[in-house]
């Protein structure tokens, strides 16, 4: 099937009901009626002779909607790019906020460390509106395949289709505990006897730790999600847990586990295949804070 031309309103119409779930919410961002939104996307979707979304509360984007909706982003960035070089005025039915959207996925422990490079340099960029979302490392191709996110940090070096990947280098993490529960656990023939924390339910980072030294996972002590919070958990003796050699946890107070060895993971920038100044700002920033970052004490 031929695709007929995709007009930037109809595309605006899809991306604001990716973003607030409903066709009123994408009415108020866009500062049009429902019926003017319902009429978009009937444009739309007849357009490409497919269903791109799945009317409800909320409504949902199809496989095919989230395709359409990662071009729909693709034009926006570029648009809002143009408006400002040029200082032009908004058009009638664009997003209320003209800033330049930059919506980026980062790990928490990214974001708590050497990401926090990136965001001082964000300080410097007064036309841009970053959007950073917390994900984990091995899940950011499903965010960048579907449009919500323009650029991701990821440990896959799968190349995203749409998007390019480069190599950013290897973070260490080191089995950690506070010296008040390897004293209360002295005993202990073994780390795997040691309660162990884990960040979330894809956190594998302790079980590759043990699985090194050849010993099987116990089941966790505790599940602490933010990265603030695990980190305190570990210098509190709830439980051990794999520490950012670079958050130095020596100098918190910790000691390495006996017995386990530190475990490297590979980090990766992926971002969208597009010629876009504030991308190629953003990933610049990203290469300097990792380099300066991810590995200081």
């Amino acid at each position: 099937m031929k695709i007929s031309f995709m007009h930037p309103d109809h595309l605006q119409a899809l991306a604001g009901i990716a973003d607030t779930g409903t066709f009123e919410g994408a009415a108020r961002l866009l500062g049009v009626s429902t019926s003017a939104v319902s009429q978009r996307m009937r444009a739309l979707e007849a357009s490409m002779g497919r269903v791109l979304v799945r009317r409800g509360a909320p409504s949902r984007l199809t496989d095919e909607g989230a395709v359409v909706l990662r071009y729909a982003r693709q034009q926006q960035l570029l648009a809002s790019e143009l408006a400002a070089e040029l200082d032009l005025e908004p058009a009638p039915g664009s997003p209320v906020d003209d800033r330049i959207p930059l919506a980026v996925a980062v790990n928490a422990d990214s974001l708590s460390t050497w990401f926090v490079g990136v965001l001082q340099q964000a300080t410097t960029w007064p036309e841009v509106r970053l959007l950073v979302s917390t994900a984990d490392e091995a899940r950011t191709a499903e965010l960048l395949r579907s449009g919500k996110v323009m650029a991701a940090v990821s440990s896959s070096r799968t190349r995203v289709p749409g998007c390019r990947v480069e190599h950013l280098g290897s973070i260490r993490y080191l089995p950690c505990a506070a010296p008040a529960l390897l004293e209360r656990h002295q005993d202990a023939s073994s780390p795997a006897e040691l309660p162990v924390l884990r960040f979330d339910d894809d956190d594998d980072l302790q079980d590759l730790a043990l699985a090194a030294a050849g010993l099987a996972p116990p089941a966790p002590r505790a599940v602490v999600p933010t990265a603030e919070a695990f980190a305190a958990a570990v210098r509190c003796g709830l439980g051990w847990g794999m520490v950012l050699a670079a958050q130095d946890p020596a100098g918190a107070g910790l000691r390495v586990i006996p017995g386990l060895g530190p475990v490297d993971r590979q980090l990766y920038w992926h971002h969208w295949s597009i010629e876009s100044t504030s991308l190629s700002r953003l990933s610049r920033a990203v290469r300097a804070a990792f380099t300066q970052g991810a590995h200081s004490a």
